[in-house]
């Protein structure tokens, strides 16, 4: 039975907040984390009932997004997925920072002992997709002493947006003063639009907050 005190320090995101900060389907968003057909399941869920992603698995999905831009099959990833789960030990397989030196290794290992050729060559696939995508990515990741990602900085530390579940549950929020990256962005844009100095001083921000925020939320999925 789920409590209250559950849901603190996790990240809570809709699967339309979701959808959002991945610029994914929303449809497709569910179909991935299981929520219509079971078995079909990549990224195991802690509050599936509620129908609400914690930040470990909004993260997870961030990698089949990125493995999906680039054409590897879900029959790649979910393997890929499975044998790193086993490997790391961990529900959430993508986002330890082992991943980060092994997810070539666990796809080559998956590939040498696959007779399908189709799936070799998608095997393969996923070997070039890690070394592009996946290793610069984890350059956004921050990690506790336990290797699991902490927050994740989608435009870099030096972006000031970060996605931290101990603060504002998850939600993208300028590292410094805590403000969420939406409000600023909607006080920007109301009545006709805002001068960011304006805006910076109705926050009492750093000007380069406000345009940091602007930045991050005009690269949302509308």
């Amino acid at each position: 039975m789920t409590s209250g005190s559950d849901y603190i320090g996790v990240g809570l995101y809709t699967m339309l907040d979701a959808a959002k900060l991945l610029a994914v389907p929303v449809n497709t968003l569910r179909y991935w984390a299981g929520e219509t057909n079971q078995a079909e399941t990549i990224v195991k869920r802690r509050f599936a009932a509620d129908h609400l992603l914690t930040f470990a698995e909004l993260m997870e999905l961030h990698f089949v997004q990125l493995f999906r831009s680039e054409e590897v099959p879900l029959q790649a990833i979910r393997k890929a997925a499975i044998a790193a789960s086993k490997q790391f030990n961990t529900d959430y397989p993508f986002t330890v920072k082992q991943f980060d030196t092994d997810g070539k290794t666990i796809f080559a290992t998956l590939k040498s002992k696959e007779t399908d050729r189709v799936l070799v060559q998608e095997l393969h696939h996923g070997q070039l997709v890690f070394q592009k995508l996946i290793k610069p990515f984890f350059r956004k990741l921050e990690y506790r002493t336990t290797n699991e990602a902490e927050r994740f900085w989608p435009m870099q530390k030096l972006g000031r947006v970060v996605l931290d579940p101990a603060r504002k549950f998850g939600q993208p929020i300028d590292s410094e003063t805590g403000v969420p990256t939406r409000a600023i962005y909607d006080a920007v844009t109301a009545g006709g639009g805002q001068d960011v100095k304006t805006v910076a001083k109705w926050f009492d921000i750093p000007l380069e907050a406000v345009r940091a925020a602007v930045k991050f939320e005009k690269t949302l999925s509308p």
